[in-house]
């Protein structure tokens, strides 16, 4: 008691040269023996008013005292020390004067802790309401940071609702039970009333949250609510603070079944609540009709992909991004399939078509199946799949095939006027920085193809000080990893290994393995030191051992395998797009690992590249037969390598010289 006493004391003499104590129950006595208060005079009133006066006010009038009286305040009439005590400040020393000196309230608000007495009894709950009240404060202002400190918020009445809305997600009542036990609840609910329109004979924080969705619901549609517009901003806040999410999440899916949500959005059209998230079910009968939409391609493009924008905003946005963005690349798929000209003239023109232009048919419809894999929720996309499958075989992969079948069936040897061949990679690109006296990294990546290229191009251009160009290569064929692997290496002559099982030699040494490559690459110039190595090799090393791997070397050859390590392999060539992902990522991490070594000249390059499509292969889509009768069953991804396969319309038989190997 001693201790509330002098702090309260304190507290007045910071303001006030003077404090007047009264002790009207002749009980203080001890208390007041017991304060010491340093450079405060104590005294007292003992039928020696004028003394007072005359030493307070005359000879000492820059000194404090605690003037201290047994009994009550006497009448103003018979008070001699009246004027100073107007003047001043008069110390109550009952418990709720007590409080309301602790918080810097006059006694006009004595009512605040008489009526709510429990609130006071913790000195936390006295403590924290002290650093929330403003000496401006009128005693409604008072008990609503009341209620702040019983809900353990932090603002004004709408964080009090949030703190009571997490208490029922949580199902918990420990707010408004402690709410209940200070007596502020009927305070709690006149000012939910005044605030937000809302009436109820037995109000409690469950009614109240049903009646808050639901109404922000109908007034989001324009339909009116039973709470005002106040309360809808309530509703908004709330569900856009990250922070209370949990809350929001638990509640919006208890209730939506509960207001009958689901039967309601069933005959809306998607326009009327694209503007709204309040409940999860919104967006699945958004995507339902979206899918729907463009499966029939009954909307345009442009409006669909300002849907997907505008969803961006969703609160739910988060569980259903890879469908969203499924929906976006196959909306981008059909519009650039249907504005494409999938003609060429000539190889060459369709060589440059691809490169500038129809490789985002691929590229989208990679996007698209990755996306729609990652969802996990298919079935939701089923419509725009079986959609983007067909024209993507039906309309793209076959056209292009037969303009180029067309075409390539007329070529005399594999060489495409104007752009570069896989075996001149050495000698024209890599070799060349080595010509001017600078080292290089050529970072092969298995299966690599254009378009994932092209997306790892923006990647990389999108870090800090980096840039990067990109320009198409014509593979070796068949187009296979061995002769792929052989012809990005310095080399002479390629040949295939006589056994027939598709290795390759160079310089007539073998090309398979790390080994293998890096004797290979030794024979390219004279004085050069080489290296190669794994990209796995590169990402483990440390600071140190990347900066004496570029002082020790002049040219290396790093081997990233992502994509064919999954792709080539029945188990797991589903994961393709997946892995292309992955590869973009290992491969812009690799060229931010590299520079740090030192490197500045980076080539990144693809041994051949691949052919996807997310639906199974009929049987006669891929099968030659051969001279036993027996099926090559393989993946429309690379040619087959093998002796006296048949003939079938179309095909293009190219003599080794033709393909610039020696050998059968």
């Amino acid at each position: 008691m001693t201790d509330r006493i002098t702090a309260t004391l304190s507290r007045l003499f910071e303001a006030h040269r003077i404090v007047f104590w009264y002790d009207p129950e002749n009980d203080m006595r001890n208390d007041f023996e017991a304060v010491d208060l340093p450079e405060v005079t104590k005294t007292e009133i003992l039928n020696n008013e004028f003394a007072l006066k005359h030493r307070m006010l005359r000879k000492e009038p820059s000194a404090k005292f605690l003037v201290f009286k047994d009994g009550p305040e006497p009448p103003m009439k018979d008070n001699w020390l009246l004027d100073i005590q107007l003047a001043t400040a008069v110390f109550k020393a009952d418990q709720a004067a007590i409080w309301l000196s602790e918080l810097g309230l006059p006694m006009q608000f004595e009512s605040i802790v008489r009526d709510h007495s429990d609130f006071y009894r913790s000195k936390a709950r006295v403590d924290e309401l002290k650093r929330l009240v403003q000496p401006s404060d009128t005693q409604t202002q008072v008990r609503t940071r009341m209620l702040t400190v019983c809900a353990s918020a932090e603002g004004g009445l709408d964080t009090v609702i949030e703190a009571l809305l997490g208490n029922l997600a949580e199902d918990r009542d420990d707010h408004t039970k402690l709410i209940m036990r200070c007596g502020l609840s009927d305070f709690l609910w006149k000012q939910i009333a005044n605030t937000y329109g809302y009436q109820s004979d037995e109000p409690d924080v469950e009614d109240f949250a049903i009646t808050l969705f639901q109404s922000a619901y109908h007034r989001a549609l324009d339909e009116g609510g039973k709470l005002n517009a106040e309360a809808l901003l309530l509703f908004r806040r709330w569900k856009n603070n990250r922070h209370l999410a949990e809350a929001f999440e638990t509640l919006a899916e208890r209730y939506q079944g509960l207001l009958k949500v689901p039967d309601d959005l069933a005959g809306r059209d998607l326009r009327s609540v694209m503007g709204i998230d309040h409940f999860e079910e919104i967006d699945r009968h958004i995507i339902r009709q979206i899918v729907q939409a463009s499966s029939t391609q009954s909307v345009s493009a442009a409006e669909v992909l300002r849907w997907v924008r505008e969803r961006r905003q969703s609160h739910w946005y988060s569980n259903y991004d890879d469908i969203y963005q499924a929906i976006g690349f196959a909306t981008e798929f059909q519009q650039a399939l249907a504005e494409v000209n999938l003609g060429m003239s000539s190889p060459a023109e369709g060589v440059n078509r691809y490169v500038s232009t129809w490789y985002k048919l691929d590229q989208l419809y990679r996007k698209f199946i990755y996306h729609m894999q990652k969802s996990g929720q298919s079935s939701l996309l089923s419509e725009l799949y079986t959609t983007v499958e067909n024209l993507y075989t039906t309309k793209f992969v076959l056209a292009v095939n037969d303009a180029w079948q067309d075409h390539v069936a007329k070529l005399k040897e594999w060489k495409i006027p104007g752009y570069q061949s896989q075996a001149d990679f050495y000698r024209n690109q890599a070799a060349e920085y080595r010509r001017k006296d600078q080292k290089v990294v050529v970072v092969i990546s298995d299966a690599l193809r254009f378009e994932v290229a092209e997306e790892c191009l923006r990647r990389i251009r999108a870090l800090n000080r980096f840039d990067a160009d990109l320009k198409p290569m014509i593979s070796a064929l068949p187009s296979y990893t061995q002769l792929g692997m052989a012809a990005l290496l310095p080399n002479k002559e390629l040949s295939l290994h006589a056994d027939g099982n598709g290795a390759v030699l160079s310089f007539g040494d073998s090309t398979q393995g790390i080994a293998a490559r890096e004797k290979i690459l030794a024979k390219g110039r004279d004085g050069d030191r080489v290296k190669a190595l794994k990209s796995e090799d590169v990402m483990n090393m440390r600071a140190d051992d990347g900066k004496e791997l570029f002082r020790e070397h002049d040219i290396v050859y790093v081997y990233h395998n992502r994509i064919d390590a999954v792709g080539d392999k029945l188990q797991t060539e589903e994961r393709l797009p997946e892995a292309a992902e992955d590869a973009i990522e290992d491969l812009t991490k690799l060229v931010r690992k590299l520079t740090s070594a030192n490197f500045s000249n980076i080539l990144i390059t693809a041994d051949h590249g691949f052919l996807y499509q997310q639906r199974a292969l009929d049987e006669t889509d891929f099968s030659i037969a051969d001279p036993e009768g027996e099926d090559l069953l393989f993946r429309n991804r690379r040619f087959v390598i093998g002796r006296g396969l048949s003939e079938t319309p179309g095909m293009k038989r190219f003599s080794s010289e033709q393909l610039g190997l020696s050998g059968d």
